[in-house]
């Protein structure tokens, strides 16, 4: 791997009108979050003060948390899906294959793609942490129990992350490692959506392709429950299972997990089909 290159390649992403793009539209889902939260028609319970109550998936309150996880692959291909087009369309990329070699470009590249398809897929995240730490500094921990021993739900009670989420645990225990766990997944998922973007765009000349390709590939697993009768868990795709603050029956808890392993196996697999196919081009 040629660590210049991939410095060059970051800098000059980190510094375009795409990471402009990222943080208007971080801003924006934001921005969503908050007027649905409290402009809603809706009462929100009093609780324990915590900045979470504002935070995208970490509340079960607004629809920000919905849209971002929606748009989690486009918003990571944008910035880190493009880095070998961008090459091709400035006429560099025959150059920078000869001198660095196919197989290295190709290892720089994805590892490039990876980081920033990671920070791109966890900036609205981090701007909704921020902007909430500023408004709201505390970080007081919230009881996820719904209902009592006999079953009665406590209509009142204000409900951060549900006991029966399969997160619940890692909340009850540690609440910074929570965050910081939930963002570290965030970031593999974005980055492993940019690295598929990149492997892609090693075989489609026309631009922006890649871009839209991670995005059309979650869609159409997110809608496989439906198209295959239930035989897919809903709970197998990151728009469920990073959705994490309602709960789940237990029956089905489980299945997140899975979710987890499975969808980063898949992405890890399909995006180094890819890279091995185009690092043995030559050879094919």
């Amino acid at each position: 791997m040629d660590w210049r290159l991939m410095r060059n390649q970051l800098v000059g992403q980190l510094r375009s009108v795409r990471m402009i793009g990222v943080i208007v539209i971080s801003c924006m889902l934001v921005a969503v979050q908050y007027l649905t939260t409290y402009r809603a028609s809706y009462v929100i319970p009093s609780s324990e003060s915590t900045l979470l109550r504002d935070v995208m998936l970490f509340s079960q309150y607004g629809t920000g948390g919905g849209m971002y996880l929606l748009l989690l692959p486009f918003l990571s291909a944008l910035l880190g899906g493009s880095v070998v087009s961008l090459e091709r369309h400035a006429g560099r990329l025959p150059m920078v294959v000869i001198r660095e070699g196919r197989g290295r470009f190709v290892t720089t590249a994805m590892s490039s793609g990876f980081v920033l398809g990671g920070v791109g897929g966890i900036m609205p995240m981090i701007a909704n942490l921020s902007i909430a730490a500023m408004r709201n500094p505390h970080l007081n921990f919230i009881d996820g129990v719904s209902a009592d021993a006999r079953g009665r739900v406590y209509s009142s009670k204000y409900i951060l992350i549900s006991s029966d989420s399969w997160i619940y645990p890692l909340y009850e225990f540690n609440q910074v490692l929570c965050i910081l766990c939930v963002v570290l997944l965030i970031f593999v998922i974005a980055g492993l959506f940019s690295t598929v973007a990149v492997g892609v765009s090693f075989f489609m000349q026309r631009k922006y392709t890649e871009v839209l390709v991670p995005f059309v590939l979650s869609l159409v697993w997110w809608m496989l429950p439906s198209l295959t009768g239930g035989k897919i868990p809903d709970q197998w795709s990151h728009v469920i299972f990073l959705d994490f603050a309602p709960g789940a029956d237990h029956s089905v808890r489980w299945q997140n997990y899975v979710g987890i392993v499975l969808s980063t196996a898949l992405l890890l697999a399909l995006s180094t089909v890819l890279a091995c196919v185009e690092r043995y081009r030559d050879a094919l």
